[in-house]
C-alpha cells in the first residue's frame, strides 16, 4: 500500500477547517486493529477512529471559540464557530457533564490524572491541528518559525535558534519513532511469534499496511533500528547501524577495537559499502548510526576504561602504541608520572611494560587522563568511520554512535565535530535535558534520543532483564512517557524520540527471568489501551512544544 494511499485511510473531516492529514487530528482513535482487517480502499476498519468529526452546519448552534460542552456523552470543543468532536467519553466508561468527561466511580489518583491529561491534549490537538505531508512533516507550521531548505533528502537545519529534520517536501520534521517493528515478532526470530503473526495476517505486506496505520494512528512518524526492511520502505525511518567498530577485528578476550587498525578502516569501507550503497537515493532514510553502545568508558561490556583496555593489547597492535604515546606525552619525567599513577617507573620507557591494572583511575587526575585517551580515540574512530560512509553515500546524515547514556562533555563536543545528528540512550525516569542543556552551548548540533523506556508491574511480566525504570500499572507507564516526551522534546536541540520498542520481550521457557514490559504491543499483538491512547495524544502536541 502507498504512503498516499495510507494518508487517504485517514483523513478527518474538520467543519471550517478544510483537511487534517493521516495520524494529524485530535481523538484516541482504536487502539487495537481487529486481526489483520484493513478495508481495500485503506479506510480504518472502524468509524469511531475519527476524530474532529463536526456536526452538520444546520444543527450548529453559535458557540464560544474553545468552549467546551456535551453532546450526550461525547465532549465537544467550539473551533471556528462550531462544536468539533474531542472525545467520546462512554467508550471509556465515563459520562459528558458540563464540558468535561466525568468518571462515574472512584478513581486513584493515577487514573484521575491519566484522565484529565487525555482531554487537556486532546482538546488541544483538536483546537491547534497538525496537517503532514507524506513523510510526516509539518506542513502547517507557522510562517514565523522560518522557511526550511528543501532538498532531495532529509536534512538538519535550525531556523529560530531551534533544531529540526526537514523533509524532502521542505517541511519541518521531529522524528516520532519505535524501534523493532518487525514481521518477525517480538523474537525477531522465525519462532512461535513471527507464526502468530503469519497466521493474523496472511502475508507481510498485510502487516506493513496494518502497523503503518498503527503508527500513524498513535502519531508515530518514523521507525528505529531493527526493523522489517518493508516498514522502511513505507516509512521515514533511521534503521541502519553500519557496526563500523562493532563489527571491526577485536583481540581475542577484549571487547573493544583498535581504531588504529588496518582492520578497523576496512571494515569501515566494507561495511558502508554493503549497507549504505543499496540507500543512496532512499528518500525515507533519515540517516546511518554507525555504531551501537561501544565502551567508551567501563560498562556491561568491560570493566576497563579504553585506556586500560588498549594497554591489554598486543604489544605490536598500532593502538596500544599510541596509548604508550599519550602517557608519555602527558608527563615531564618518570617522576611526574609516578606521582600522577602512583607506579614506580624509573624512565618514561618503562611505560611501555605497563598493565592495565596499574592504570586504573583512582585520582581526578587519572580519571581525567583516561578520559582524554578515550577522546582521543573517538576523534580516530569518527574521522575513519566517516569518511568511509560519506565515500559511499554523501546523501544522507550521520546521526551519530548511539552513545549508551551521556557520558562527558568533553565526549559530546568531539562528537559534535563530526556527527550531523549526536544520538543517545537514557533509560531514566527523566532525559538527559540537564547535561544537554549544559553541553549545548558548546556544541551547536541537534540530538537524537535513540532508545528509552517504561516498564509497568501490571504487564505480569519480572521486568529484570534488562534496564529501564518500572512504575505500577499501564497508565502510570502513559504519564511517564507524556513527561519524558515533553521535557525532552521542548528542548531546542531534541529532533527525535525513538521508543523502545514494538514489542515486548516475551517470558522465555529456558529462563526464568525472561519477560520485559518494553512494547507497546504484547507479543500476541494486542497494544497497551492506556498507553498507546495518551502517547497518540502526546505525540501529536510534540511540535508545538518543540516551536518556540
Amino acid at each position: 500500500m502507498t504512503m498516499q494511499r495510507m494518508r487517504h485511510c485517514l483523513v478527518m473531516t474538520v467543519f471550517l477547517a478544510g483537511l487534517c492529514f493521516w495520524g494529524a487530528c485530535s481523538g484516541t482513535g482504536p487502539s487495537a486493529l481487529p486481526d489483520a482487517d484493513v478495508a481495500e480502499d485503506g479506510a480504518s476498519p472502524s468509524a469511531e477512529m475519527v476524530a474532529g468529526d463536526a456536526a452538520t452546519p444546520d444543527s450548529i448552534p453559535a458557540c464560544q471559540e474553545g468552549e467546551r460542552s456535551c453532546a450526550g456523552d461525547e465532549l465537544l470543543v467550539c473551533s471556528g464557530g462550531a462544536p468539533l468532536l474531542v472525545l467520546d467519553c462512554a467508550s471509556h466508561a465515563w459520562t459528558c457533564q458540563e464540558g468535561d468527561c466525568v468518571a462515574s466511580g472512584q478513581e486513584t489518583t493515577t487514573e484521575r490524572t491519566w484522565r484529565e491529561r487525555l482531554i487537556k491534549l486532546s482538546v488541544e490537538n483538536a483546537l491547534e491541528p497538525l496537517e503532514l505531508d507524506s513523510y510526516g512533516g509539518w506542513s502547517n507550521a507557522p510562517a514565523g518559525l522560518g522557511t526550511p531548505v528543501a532538498g532531495p533528502y532529509f536534512t538538519v537545519q535550525k531556523l529560530g535558534g531551534r533544531w529540526w529534520f526537514v523533509t524532502p517536501e521542505g517541511h519541518l520534521f521531529l522524528s516520532k519513532g519505535v524501534t523493532d517493528v518487525n514481521y518477525l515478532g517480538a523474537n525477531l526470530a522465525e519462532d512461535e511469534h513471527h507464526e502468530f503473526l503469519v497466521a493474523r495476517y496472511g502475508d507481510e505486506e498485510a502487516w506493513v499496511a496494518a502497523s503503518q496505520q498503527r503508527l500513524q494512528l498513535w502519531g508515530y512518524n518514523s521507525v528505529g533500528p531493527w526493523i522489517s526492511a518493508s516498514m522502511g520502505q513505507v516509512m521515514p525511518h533511521a534503521s541502519i547501524i553500519l557496526n563500523a567498530g562493532a563489527y571491526a577485528p577485536r583481540y581475542p578476550g577484549f571487547k573493544v577495537t583498535d581504531f588504529w587498525s588496518e582492520g578497523f578502516a576496512q571494515n569501515c569501507s566494507g561495511q558502508a559499502q554493503a549497507q549504505a550503497a543499496p540507500h543512496i537515493e532512499d528518500p525515507f532514510l533519515l540517516g546511518y548510526f554507525l555504531d551501537n553502545e561501544l565502551a567508551w568508558e567501563p560498562n556491561w561490556a568491560t570493566s576497563l576504561t579504553l585506556l586500560q583496555n588498549y594497554m591489554d593489547f598486543p604489544s605490536d597492535a598500532p593502538g596500544r602504541s599510541v596509548a604508550v604515546q599519550f602517557l608519555q606525552d602527558h608527563a615531564e619525567n618518570a617522576a611526574e608520572f609516578n606521582a600522577v599513577w602512583g607506579t614506580a617507573l624509573g624512565d618514561l620507557a618503562e611505560v611501555e611494560g605497563l598493565s592495565s591494572a596499574q592504570l586504573a583511575p583512582t585520582t581526578e587526575d587519572t580519571d581525567r587522563l583516561s578520559r582524554e585517551f578515550a577522546v582521543v580515540a573517538f576523534t580516530q574512530y569518527a574521522t575513519t568511520a566517516v569518511a568511509a560512509l560519506k565515500a559511499v553515500d554523501p546523501n544522507h546524515l550521520v546521526l551519530g554512535c548511539r552513545f549508551h547514556t551521556y557520558h562527558w562533555d568533553e565526549l559530546v563536543i568531539e562528537a559534535g565535530n563530526h556527527f550531523d545528528v549526536i544520538s543517545q540512550a537514557y533509560y531514566w525516569d527523566v532525559p538527559p535535558v540537564e547535561d544537554v542543556d549544559r553541553v549545548s552551548a558548546l556544541v551547536d548540533r541537534p540530538f537524537l534520543l535513540e532508545e528509552f523506556s517504561f516498564k509497568a508491574e501490571d504487564s505480569g511480566y519480572l521486568n529484570i532483564m534488562n534496564f529501564a525504570p518500572v512504575v505500577k500499572t499501564q497508565k502510570d507507564r502513559a504519564l511517564a512517557y507524556d513527561g519524558y516526551v515533553q521535557s525532552w522534546m521542548s528542548r531546542p536541540y531534541a529532533v527525535a524520540f525513538h521508543w523502545y520498542k514494538w514489542f515486548d520481550n516475551p517470558t522465555r521457557p529456558d529462563n526464568i527471568l525472561a519477560g520485559d514490559n518494553f512494547g507497546l504491543l504484547t507479543p500476541a499483538d494486542e497494544p497497551y489501551e492506556p498507553l498507546v491512547t495518551l502517547a497518540a495524544e502526546v505525540n501529536r502536541r510534540v511540535e508545538f512544544w518543540h516551536a518556540p
